[in-house]
């Protein structure tokens, strides 16, 4: 008879070759699981460089404006001239409140949310967020003529702005999709990213015609579309106007 080591389920001893094969087998099991959450982990689109500040309210002064959305002309650090968004502290905009001081010099109390040369202020709660200013402010603040730069053609996503500037991560694709969607449809500004052949990247506002985009563009948020439209300037801003007839999923 045969003097090789015999398994037994019930056995508490099990052979020393069967164990060792199962102690392999396990190792190189959560290797691969290691290997592939690696992998798949190295594919995904980085979450961004966005911050928001929350902790710390500070006041901006600058020209106030509610169209395309609510937004704020105001002075950067180095003294330049620096377009904000506006917002609330939740999935909404502020361009009802913000109407009533079109054109006006204001100052706005809030949390900045920042991602590179893109910035929002996500207003405090109540009704004093916002005020006459009791200063003269420079000519400089006032919104400028938008310059229209020509017809595009282009792809990428729609995604809602806040989120993107740091509200939120990750603040794109399908795991997005529903947030983008609240917050689009809650006022806040859509933004069109887009990103080259050679790598570089850009975020464009978009509007139709001139105005904020109704929700006839929801349909489209954190998808793969394409826009045809007209890319135009507007201070720091850049801006692309279509309709939402001209954006098509691909």
């Amino acid at each position: 008879m045969s003097k090789d080591d015999f398994f037994i389920g019930w056995s508490p001893d099990m052979p020393k070759g069967d164990r060792r094969a199962f102690l392999a087998t396990g190792a190189a099991l959560v290797s691969g699981a290691a290997i592939g959450a690696g992998v798949l982990a190295s594919r995904q689109r980085p979450a961004g460089n966005g911050t928001w500040a929350m902790g710390d309210v500070r006041e901006w002064t600058g020209v106030a404006t509610a169209e395309p959305y609510a937004m704020l002309r105001t002075l950067d650090d180095d003294g330049r001239p620096r377009t904000l968004q506006l917002a609330c502290l939740d999935k909404c905009g502020v361009a009802a409140r913000i109407n009533s001081y079109q054109g006006q010099h204001v100052t706005v109390k809030g949390s900045l949310i920042e991602r590179g040369p893109h910035g929002m202020i996500a207003v405090i709660d109540g009704m004093d967020w916002i005020a006459p200013a009791g200063e003269t402010l420079s000519t400089s603040l006032v919104f400028p003529e938008i310059e229209i730069l020509g017809e595009v053609d282009l792809s990428g996503e729609i995604l809602d702005t806040k989120c993107w500037f740091g509200a939120m991560r990750p603040s794109e694709g399908k795991v997005h999709k529903s947030c983008a969607s609240l917050c689009i449809r809650g006022g806040l500004p859509p933004g069109f990213y887009v990103k080259a052949p050679q790598d570089q990247s850009a975020l464009m506002i978009m509007t139709d015609s001139g105005l904020g985009h109704s929700d006839a563009i929801l349909p489209y948020v954190a998808d793969p579309v394409r826009v045809r439209g007209t890319l135009q300037r507007w201070g720091d801003l850049y801006l692309l106007d279509a309709p939402a007839s001209a954006i098509s999923r691909i």
